[in-house]
């Protein structure tokens, strides 16, 4: 791919990537809730639950933009695309045990949502519900992965098919729940530590948002927004250690030798934006008045969006070298 197509490239899968970092920051919710349900237990302290509380509460406004879209350019992909049509209703077992997962997600989300009195009121722990939605997240991940694995598969085999012309055939490859690869393991732990990631970059802007209808002290403030940046520092560390497997499996596509400087430059370019949200959110965990930068909270955002924007990008490029 020549290095002119990488603005167009990069501004049409921007979009994308944004429905994506909802979606990730939805997964990623519970699962830094659970943490912080669990810090807050052992340390004996609220904090940390009015945070987790704010994020099962972001997890809903997360989840019903991307599913919107995934739904929508699913069911525009099926009325699009034959090939794709044929594959998903010859193999329906692994997207339909998506689909009833990622409902079950929203639902449950819902319902405790619905439920919520107030937080003063209220003072059981929601650590089963936390731990129950980061369960069914982690299965989401897996399966998602693995049916994204199958799809790419058998994409390739219809473009193989189309570039050879005549009348090939295409064989079916259906979707397979048993493989025990390490590396699809590898991925479910970095997509978790990506979407946690996301959560505490979603979380600060959300935080920053509703600074005024939060009932909190100004000091009691504070306090969760550092709280926000640590989270969303450590888990984006934790992502980044991730970084030199996806350039071991991204950076060796075959055909021209620019594709592969094409990739690294790419992801060259999402490491680098990970880890300028991590420099700020160094600063916003390290100051007093974290609500006083608004420039570092939006800009932080900005830099997880443009790394995942460049993954995307990398992972595209890999896919049409293949």
């Amino acid at each position: 791919m020549p290095n002119l197509h990488v603005l167009p490239l990069f501004a049409t899968l921007a979009a994308p990537a944004f429905f994506l970092f909802f979606a990730l920051a939805s997964l990623g919710s519970p699962l830094l809730a659970v943490i912080c349900l669990c810090v807050g237990r052992m340390r004996g302290t609220q904090h940390p639950e009015a945070y987790a509380r704010r994020l099962l509460r972001m997890a809903l406004a997360c989840t019903l933009p991307a599913c919107a879209l995934l739904f929508s350019a699913t069911g525009l992909t099926l009325y699009r695309t034959p090939w794709f049509r044929n594959w998903l209703f010859a193999a329906p077992l692994v997207p339909a045990l998506l689909a009833a997962a990622i409902s079950a997600y929203g639902v449950s989300l819902l319902l405790w949502r619905a439920s919520r009195i107030s937080y003063r009121s209220r003072p059981d722990s929601p650590l089963a519900q936390a731990g129950a939605l980061a369960l069914l997240a982690v299965v989401i991940l897996w399966l998602a992965l693995s049916w994204l694995r199958d799809l790419t598969a058998q994409a390739l085999a219809v473009l193989d098919a189309t570039i050879s012309g005549g009348g090939a055939l295409v064989p079916l490859l259906r979707p397979d729940l048993s493989s025990t690869a390490p590396w699809l393991w590898a991925a479910v732990l970095a997509g978790a530590l990506a979407s946690a990631m996301c959560a505490g970059a979603w979380s600060l802007e959300y935080l920053m948002l509703r600074r005024d209808r939060e009932p909190f002290g100004r000091e009691a403030f504070a306090h969760t927004m550092r709280l926000a940046a640590r989270a969303s520092l450590r888990s984006g560390l934790l992502a980044l250690s991730f970084l030199p497997a996806l350039w071991e499996h991204l950076t060796h596509p075959p055909g021209s030798p620019s594709n592969a400087l094409l990739v690294q430059a790419l992801l060259m370019g999402c490491g680098s934006a990970i880890v300028l949200a991590c420099i700020a959110w160094i600063v916003l965990a390290r100051s007093s008045r974290p609500c006083s930068h608004p420039v570092l909270v939006h800009g932080s955002l900005a830099l997880v969006w443009t790394g995942l924007t460049a993954a995307l990008c990398a992972a595209l490029v890999r896919f049409y070298a293949a």
